[in-house]
C-alpha cells in the first residue's frame, strides 16, 4: 500500500513537470508583422535575418511592403524573444533581432519592392532565399541549410553562398558568382560568369561572357557546359576516373587526353578552369 502511494505521487511529480517544460514541442504559434515603407527611388535595402526563409519580389508604387511571420512549437512565449526591426534610410534595413540565447523561433519573411529599389544584401540561416524581378547591384544573397532561387534579376552583379542548398539564377543582367556545398548549381541566362563552385553537386551553366579568369569547380560530380559563340577565351578542364567531352564546341586543342582537354576559343583571352573528380565534364557549342 504504502509503495502505491509512493509511485502515485511521483507520477504526479512527473505529470506537473512536464506540463511546465517548454522543451516539449506542442502545437505551432505563430505572429505576423506588417509594415510599409515610402523610399526614394533608386535607394537600397538590406535583409539580415537568423533562422527562415526570405522571399522578395517586386511591385508598383513607391513603397516597400515588409511581412514577416514568426514561428515556434514551443510556446507563445519564445515568440516574445524575436522581434522585427525596420530601420528607415538608405539603405533600409530590415532586421531580425534575438532578445534571449538562441530562441527556438524562425522568421519566414515576404517582402516586395518597388522596381527601382535596389536589393543590396540578404542574409539568412536554415532557410532559402528567392528573387523574383529583383534589381540588383553588386548584391550578394548568403544563407546556410537552404537554396537561392533567383528568376529576373535586372541590374548588375550577383553573388549566391550557401550550403547544403542548391542554386539557381536565371535570368541575371550582371555577372554571377555562386558558391554551395553538397547541392547543385544551375546558371542560365545571365550576363556573365565570375566563378562557380560546389561539392558533391552537379554544374549546369551558360558562359555568355567572362571577363577575367574564371574557375567552375565540383567534385564527384559533373559539369555540363554552353559557351557563346562569340566568346573569346582559353579553357582548360581536367578531371579524374571519368572523360572529358567536347560537343560542336569550336575549340581549337592545345591538349587532349581523355581527362584532360585545353584550347582556345575565339581569339583567346582570360581562362576558364573547369574542374572535377570522379565525374565526367562536357563541354557545348551555342
Amino acid at each position: 500500500m504504502q509503495a502505491t502511494v509512493y509511485a502515485v505521487l511521483a507520477l504526479a511529480v512527473l505529470t506537473t513537470a512536464l506540463s511546465g517544460c517548454t522543451g516539449v514541442p506542442g502545437p505551432e504559434e505563430t505572429e505576423q508583422f506588417e509594415r510599409t515603407v515610402t523610399v526614394e527611388p533608386e535607394s537600397g535595402i538590406v535583409v539580415i535575418n537568423r533562422n527562415g526563409n526570405v522571399a522578395v519580389n517586386v511591385r508598383e508604387g513607391e513603397a516597400v511592403g515588409i511581412t514577416a511571420v514568426k514561428r515556434s512549437v514551443y510556446g507563445r512565449g519564445e515568440l516574445e524573444k524575436v522581434r522585427i526591426e525596420v530601420t528607415e534610410g538608405d539603405p533600409l534595413r530590415v532586421e531580425t533581432v534575438h532578445t534571449s540565447f538562441n530562441p527556438r523561433v524562425s522568421v519566414d519573411y515576404t517582402i516586395s519592392l518597388p522596381p527601382t529599389v535596389v536589393l543590396r544584401r540578404i542574409e539568412s540561416s536554415n532557410g532559402g532565399i528567392e528573387l523574383s524581378g529583383v534589381r540588383v547591384e553588386e548584391t550578394e544573397l548568403l544563407t546556410s541549410n537552404g537554396r537561392v532561387i533567383v528568376d529576373d534579376a535586372p541590374g548588375g552583379d550577383l553573388t549566391a553562398t550557401s550550403s547544403n542548398g542548391r542554386i539557381d539564377i536565371r535570368g541575371a543582367e550582371g555577372y554571377v558568382t555562386a558558391t554551395t556545398s553538397n547541392a547543385a548549381i544551375t546558371v542560365e541566362d545571365c550576363g556573365g560568369i565570375a566563378g562557380l563552385a560546389t561539392s558533391n553537386g552537379e554544374v549546369i551553366a551558360e558562359i555568355p561572357a567572362v571577363r577575367e579568369d574564371v574557375t567552375i569547380s565540383s567534385s564527384n560530380a559533373g559539369i555540363t557546359l554552353r559557351f557563346a559563340e562569340d566568346l573569346d577565351a582559353r579553357v582548360v578542364a581536367t578531371t579524374s576516373n571519368a572523360r572529358i567531352t567536347v560537343h560542336d564546341l569550336m575549340l581549337r586543342l592545345e591538349e587532349s587526353t581523355g581527362t584532360s582537354v585545353s584550347g582556345t576559343l575565339g581569339s583567346g583571352g582570360p581562362t576558364v578552369t573547369v574542374k572535377t573528380s570522379n565525374a565526367g565534364i562536357d563541354l557545348f557549342g551555342p
